[in-house]
């Protein structure tokens, strides 16, 4: 018919993954070139990419033994809202992505400055995005991907790449309890920080769904300066405002 034109599904489905793929790609060239130090080795780079991906498999599993679990214990309407996102949803997936790091990159001879926490992080959190996303996009279609594209995503690099400064930081703590105390401060920074932007998107409340934008900025503002924090001669605590 004159004026329209039909899209295969073939090219449906090309088009559908590459929307899936692409915004991670993207970020992920943008934050390898916020690394102004010694390169990273790429076949690390890659393993950090590919575990995140395969973590999706234990948090799957997680998540519905925690959802299960949790059912059990209560109906609460309100309790159930606060939860999920922050205990059900965002603690297994930043605990995966951590897991990542500490177990492929942290005692690396490589890993050797604390922007390697933030580059590392990030690629362990496309790796999990990209695959989360083509789930989605295969559920739902292009018009979600397209949304992810410019919230879920990102905000998946945002959350995990601060995350990511407090790993490279402890990483150079000589003490070893503050090192600790500075892992476990910098997951916790990552749970809530993904727990509050599903919080706000969950809400189906509008003014609370469109907080995410703000959120987001204020994200890439504290990523941005743990970036330049971390070319700094001697490391230094996150502030966030």
């Amino acid at each position: 018919m004159e004026g329209y034109y039909v899209v295969s599904s073939e090219t449906y489905v090309i088009a559908s993954i590459i929307l899936a793929v692409m915004p991670a790609m993207v970020l992920l060239t943008y934050y390898a070139g916020k690394d102004k130090g010694e390169k990273e080795p790429k076949p690390l780079m890659r393993k950090a990419f590919f575990w995140g991906i395969l973590a999706i498999i234990p948090v799957i599993i997680a998540e519905f033994l925690l959802f299960k679990g949790f059912a059990l214990i209560t109906q609460n309407t309100y309790l159930i809202a606060f939860v999920t996102p922050f205990i059900l949803i965002a603690l297994p997936e930043e605990l995966a992505k951590f897991a990542v790091v500490k177990r492929i990159a942290y005692n690396h001879p490589k890993f050797n400055e604390v922007m390697d926490g933030i580059t590392y992080t990030i690629l362990a959190s496309m790796g999990f995005a990209v695959f989360e996303n083509l789930s989605y996009t295969y559920q739902y279609g292009m018009d979600i991907a397209l949304m992810r594209s410019i919230t879920a995503v990102p905000a998946h690099a945002l959350f995990s790449g601060i995350m990511g400064y407090y790993i490279g930081y402890a990483k150079f703590i000589p003490d070893k309890k503050k090192s600790r105390n500075t892992l476990i401060k910098g997951l916790i920074a990552g749970i809530f920080l993904h727990g509050l932007y599903d919080f706000l998107v969950m809400s189906g409340i509008s003014a609370l769904v469109l907080m995410v934008f703000p959120l987001l900025l204020y994200m890439w503002y504290v990523l941005d300066k743990g970036i330049r924090l971390a070319h700094k001669d001697k490391p230094v605590p996150l502030k966030y405002i």
